[in-house]
């Protein structure tokens, strides 16, 4: 497990930073709130309003999705890859915190699974 950190560190801290940056673009997107968008869609100004509210989320998700390129050079698809699981925690995280959605036991135990699936795929490269 240790050989396999050593060797894909700089990839698996680049897949957490682009996991946590997806998740932050969708939480911008969820804010975003297009639930009455429909009704102003149907002008110029109601489209580049559109386009103005959700234009933060995908310049960060754009961003993750940059360094997720880039960390795949730097380790095994097959250990990399499935640190992409972690953005599901990151994104409980955030909207517990700021959406102020309730996290639930069922949850917390379908986070461990994926943190420990994420840790024993991480650590059995050879």
């Amino acid at each position: 497990m240790l050989e396999s950190l050593k060797r894909n560190w700089k990839g698996m801290v680049l897949m957490l930073i682009s996991a946590l940056t997806l998740s932050i673009g969708s939480f911008l997107w969820k804010l975003a709130d297009l639930g009455d968008a429909a009704a102003s869609a149907t002008s110029i100004a109601g489209l580049w309003g559109i386009f103005l509210k959700i234009l933060p989320g995908f310049i960060v998700y754009v961003i993750g999705a940059a360094v997720m390129t880039v960390a795949l050079g730097y380790g095994e698809l097959s250990v990399l890859q499935p640190l992409n699981c972690m953005s599901y925690v990151f994104a409980l995280i955030i909207s517990a915190i700021f959406l102020t959605e309730p996290i639930t036991p069922i949850t917390l135990v379908g986070i461990a699974v994926i943190i420990v699936g994420v840790i024993l795929i991480g650590g059995s490269s050879k």
